[in-house]
């Protein structure tokens, strides 16, 4: 069982877990990186997909430490597969973007944000988002004038310019020896555990409010050792 560091008051984990409860994806993760001294205030938004997931892998450090257990599922067999990884593996380098090449147009693209995600309604308006400019020659080109071809190279080499928003993991089934690289995305990691970490402290003060009386305020205020023996307790 991973335990909660003291740096994440187990009044502070609710709060988040309230906070978050009810947002999307990427509103979650927003509410991650900004929590805990993290990202500024209203700045999460706009940071670059890998320094967010960045600020993010640090907030697992402090609040459960470098290990991460992962299962996935073989696209090969459907097996089921279980590793354990460290924070440190999951770094790459942040990027700030770049310039881009495609069909003689020079193109400065900036990695994706997760303002980015929230903003565009369709795939071609995200890339387009991603165009700082443009240049063909001599001439300045609008973003909005860019055809497929030169679009697709933006997407293309997203992943380059930003690292660490396209993490994987290498895996390899035992069982058919098919290898693979599976997605891993620290936002729903982070969430999936605190998650599992609020629900399981809420069924504590909903046990002991039951058996004693007291309120989430007084149950919060019992140290975790001595909330299990109570927990025991209560139980026989």
């Amino acid at each position: 069982m991973i335990e909660v560091a003291a740096s994440l008051a187990e009044a502070e984990l609710l709060s988040l877990w309230e906070n978050g409860s009810w947002l999307d994806t990427a509103g979650r993760a927003l509410v991650l990186a900004e929590a805990g001294g993290g990202a500024e205030p209203g700045t999460a938004a706009e940071l670059p997909i890998g320094e967010r997931d960045a600020i993010l892998l640090s907030l697992h450090e402090s609040w459960f430490g470098r290990r991460l257990r992962c299962a996935v599922t073989c696209p090969s067999c459907q097996g089921r597969l279980e590793t354990e990884v460290s924070t440190v593996d999951l770094r790459v380098p942040v990027g700030t973007g770049g310039p881009v090449s495609a069909d003689g147009v020079e193109l400065d693209v900036r990695p994706v944000s997760t303002a980015d995600l929230l903003a565009a309604r369709d795939r071609r308006a995200l890339l387009l988002r991603c165009v700082r400019s443009a240049r063909k020659g001599e001439r300045a080109i609008s973003p909005a004038e860019l055809p497929e071809e030169v679009l697709e190279a933006v997407a293309a080499a997203l992943p380059e310019l930003d690292p660490q928003a396209d993490v994987s993991l290498g895996m390899s089934c035992a069982s058919c020896a098919h290898e693979w690289g599976a997605p891993f995305d620290i936002a729903g990691y982070l969430w999936a555990v605190l998650d599992t970490h609020a629900r399981r402290l809420l069924y504590e003060i909903h046990e002991l409010a039951t058996a004693y009386g007291w309120t989430e305020r007084e149950v919060l205020s019992v140290g975790p050792a001595r909330r299990r023996f109570y927990l025991e307790a209560a139980r026989t």
